[in-house]
Order: C-alpha cells, then structure tokens, then sequence
C-alpha cells in the first residue's frame, strides 16, 4: 500500500493560501447561517405581525364603543345620583328596570403573550416594538379597570326595583359606588382614546363602533310603569 507524504507548503505564499481558502469557507458557512436565520425571523415577524393586528383589531372595536359611550354611561351614572338622592330625602322614586349598561370586557393579549414568549417581539424594529408594548401594558391596566368598574355597577344594581326599600347604609354604599363607576367611565374612556391613537401609529384597524350596542347604552334609565 502506497502512503503519501502530505506535500510540504512552498514558502508562505501558499501557506497564506490555505489559510485564506480555510477562513473564506468559514465566514460563507457563517453568512449563510446568519442569512438562513434572518430569513427566519423576518418570515416570523411577518406572521406574528399579522396575528397581532387581529387581536388588536378587535380590542379596538371595544375600545372605540367605550370613547362613544363614556357621555352616555355618564348620563346614566347622573340618573342613578338623581335616585339615591331622592330615597335618601325620603321622596317618592320609579321603581327601576336593569341598570347596568353594556360596558363590556373583551380585551385579550393571549397572542402578545404567545409571541413574547417565543422570543419574536425582540425581532421587530425598536420603535414599533415600543408602541406594542406600550398598547398592551395598557391593555392590562384596562383590565384591571373595567373589574373596578364592574364591582362599582354590581352595587348599583341594588337599585333595580323599588329603591325606596333602601336604608340609609345601603344609600351610603350607592354613593360611594358612584363615584368609583363615574372615575372608572372617564378613566376608560381616556386610555381607550390613547390606544386608538397608539394602534393608529402602528397601522392597525381602529375598528367602528356598533350602532346599535351604543343606542342600547344611551337609551334612558328602564322605569318600571305600574301595571
């Protein structure tokens, strides 16, 4: 069996040669990896992009119905007041149908979650980046909110029938649940107009508000007729 003694370089131009061959495959290997891997993450942030603009889109579609309805859940917040101060100075009150308006909860972040777990949200540009994660810090704060809110119209429903039945520790307790359901109104209202204004920079539907939803909230406050 023949073996062949490996040839010995000719001076350093071919062993520079070698070299440079060597590292010139190494950094194309690299290249082509970091390319694959870009590709990658923009295909990523293509779909993520998209899944994203959908859940936004429908939390928009609520949080545009509550800028339109923030006067009329006012109003209905005024017609409540109007009530408890008159069993309060002993006067005669409508008996009163339901008294909760639709003031709704669908605001989700499940796909925003998925996503910054999977380690895509870092993928995105830094600036579009900070506007999603500034739209669903709020989300979360929303959340929190609208809970505040519902515990406040959980004890206005007190008022549903006959409010002169109320004593004066049940109107003591309505007083302060106004206040709480007019502060969370105006402070829903607020950060919903600021999230439109922050899913507007970032190109997502803003969505449009249902007609008929917010005629149901502006409707007057139900008065039970005798029968």
């Amino acid at each position: 069996m023949d073996i062949h003694k490996p040839k010995p370089w000719r001076g350093w131009r071919e062993f520079s040669k070698e070299v440079a061959t060597i590292v010139l495959g190494v950094l194309i290997a690299i290249g082509a990896e970091q390319l694959v891997e870009q590709l990658h993450w923009a295909r990523e942030v293509r779909t993520a992009r998209a899944a994203l603009a959908v859940e936004m889109g429908r939390s928009n579609r609520h949080l545009a119905f509550r800028v339109a309805a923030e006067p009329c859940i006012a109003r209905r917040l005024d017609a409540l007041e109007s009530v408890i101060e008159k069993v309060a100075r002993h006067e005669p009150a409508p008996r009163l149908g339901e008294v909760i308006p639709d003031i709704g909860n669908a605001l989700n972040d499940n796909i925003w979650t998925n996503y910054r777990a999977a380690q895509t949200l870092p993928h995105f540009g830094d600036k579009e980046q900070a506007r999603l994660s500034a739209y669903y810090l709020q989300i979360g704060s929303l959340r929190q909110f609208l809970g505040d809110e519902t515990n406040a119209w959980s004890v206005l429903k007190v008022l549903q029938g006959d409010p002169a039945r109320l004593g004066p520790a049940d109107i003591a307790g309505l007083r302060v649940a106004l206040q709480h359901a007019r502060f969370d109104n105006q402070l829903v209202a607020s950060i919903a107009a600021d999230e439109l204004d922050t899913a507007k920079e970032l190109n997502v539907a803003l969505g449009t508000t249902d007609s008929e939803r917010l005629q149901g909230v502006c409707a007057p406050l139900p008065v039970v007729r005798p029968s």
